[in-house]
């Protein structure tokens, strides 16, 4: 392979530390990247142990001196620990904030001991029937009876023998697809009926690491100056305010307060204070989807009395003169101040308005089926666990994995999410490698922010599914 024609805005199928072998010493600007967690996601194979300190190695190589890398992680204790030691001892700075994604579409993956108890009688009485051990088959037979209190959703799949069709049985709505209703049925499981092995909770936030390589300049302002590295520019990721009106009495608090320092200090100093909150609020290590974080609470801005008499047209707000009392005036629910899906319906905004019409569907919370699916439309369906992957018995009743998708990529980070961070640690026209690209979000956010990319992946068919993906970016972008 050759640098950087058959490099540059392409997607390669190959090992992420045998490509990168192959990009020439810093040349790469940032290095947004999902890589696997080590823990065997849904039994995956490529998931079964964390990215290696020789891989990291080679990317800390090829990374430009003061270069970021935003490294997305599972918040399990163990995967953290191990992940952030391999980083370090790659030779990467790893003492920054990490950024926290929160999100409310997580799918829980605890194991229920009562279900586990009934499994296991389960079998035993098939074994006492058939007077052998049962077949795969004949056990998830058997299994689909056992319990049930004959609840399933029309249309959901396979309908176990027996069962009667009810889709407002659940609270709050219709069943979810395929999924059975039970009842424990060993006095065990009874007596543990609403248990659970271990600590495993339904996941709701994701780690995103934050690394650099080290400097080539005894400071972040030498280096910038020298390459515009070291940097990450936080204002471009400030969080817009829900209004104008909470826009306008933000800055009219923050100058008021100015002005009247510089009146103490200074006296007679007129002139307003640099507008630095003017396209919204500062960025936090805290990113939130789908104001995950609204308690049903309207909560309010602070209170700090202030006392200023300014022409208000200087703060882009309507009137003449004001005089107030109350601080910032904004109120909501508290998501508000991390806003991912706020920035994103601002920046799309820049795009080419065909981009606009294609990408509506974005401003979720996680990545939804249609975003996972657009451009992907002649790719056979498979479910999302389809590769590699052989379900475990906590986790097959029938419930939505088993919807099948045209991208079954299983860990489909959303584009908003990935062009924050593009945008967080890069230029336009800079060169953004991502090793482990999965199903291609990583591009996509680059080819749209107007950087160029590197995608690296060893499954085939997520390749495939990633140029599907690319080509309907590139038609409306052009």
């Amino acid at each position: 392979m050759k640098w950087p024609e058959d490099f540059i805005n392409r997607l390669i199928w190959g090992d992420a530390l045998e490509v990168t072998g192959n990009i020439p010493d810093n040349s790469i600007d940032l290095m947004p990247t999902d890589p696997p967690y080590g823990y065997s996601f849904m039994g995956r194979d490529w998931d079964k142990a964390l990215v290696s300190i020789r891989a990291w190695k080679e990317c800390l190589r090829v990374l430009k001196p003061g270069g970021f890398a935003f490294i997305m992680c599972a918040p399990r204790q163990d995967v953290l620990s191990r992940q952030m030691i391999n980083l370090e001892e790659a030779g990467f700075i790893t003492g920054f904030s990490s950024i926290y994604w929160a999100y409310a579409s997580g799918f829980p993956k605890a194991q229920n001991i009562s279900k586990m108890i009934d499994k296991k009688e389960c079998r035993k009485r098939l074994i006492e029937k058939l007077n052998r051990r049962p077949t795969k088959e004949e056990f998830e037979e058997a299994w689909n009876q056992f319990g049930i209190t004959g609840i399933i959703k029309k249309g959901a799949g396979k309908n176990p023998k027996g069962l009667k069709f009810d889709n407002e049985k659940q609270s709050g709505g219709p069943l979810k697809s395929g999924y059975l209703e039970r009842n424990p049925i060993n006095p065990q499981a009874k007596l543990l009926n609403g248990s659970y092995g271990g600590f495993q909770p339904k996941p709701a936030v994701e780690v995103i690491l934050v690394v650099m390589k080290p400097l080539s300049e005894k400071t972040y302002m030498e280096q910038a100056l020298k390459s515009g590295k070291g940097i990450t520019w936080l204002d471009k990721g400030r969080i817009p305010y829900k209004t104008n009106k909470d826009k306008c009495i933000s800055l009219i608090k923050n100058q008021g307060n100015a002005l009247k320092n510089r009146d103490k200090l200074y006296g007679g100093y007129n002139d307003l204070a640099p507008n630095w909150q003017r396209d919204g609020r500062f960025p936090a290590n805290l990113l939130v989807s789908d104001d995950v974080l609204n308690d049903g609470k309207n909560s309010k801005g602070s209170h700090n009395q202030i006392f200023i008499t300014e022409k208000t047209s200087k703060f882009g707000c309507s009137g003449s003169q004001i005089g107030f009392n109350d601080g910032y005036n904004d109120a909501g629910s508290f998501s508000r101040y991390f806003d991912l899906d706020k920035w994103w319906e601002e920046k799309i905004k820049q795009l080419p308005e065909a981009a606009q019409r294609t990408f509506p569907l974005l401003i979720v919370p996680k990545a939804s089926k249609s975003e996972k699916n657009r451009g992907c439309e002649k790719l056979g369906e498979r479910h999302a666990q389809a590769l590699n992957f052989n379900l475990n018995d906590s986790f097959k009743d029938r419930r939505s994995n088993n919807v099948k998708h045209k991208n079954y990529h299983p860990t489909v980070k959303p584009i908003k999410l990935m062009s924050y961070l593009i945008i967080l640690g890069s230029h336009p026209n800079d060169i953004i490698l991502d090793p482990f690209v999965g199903s291609g979000t990583t591009c996509i956010a680059a080819r749209m922010m107007g950087r160029k990319y590197i995608g690296v992946d060893d499954v085939k068919e997520y390749v495939e599914i990633a140029q599907c993906r690319l080509r309907v970016v590139e038609a409306v972008l052009i």
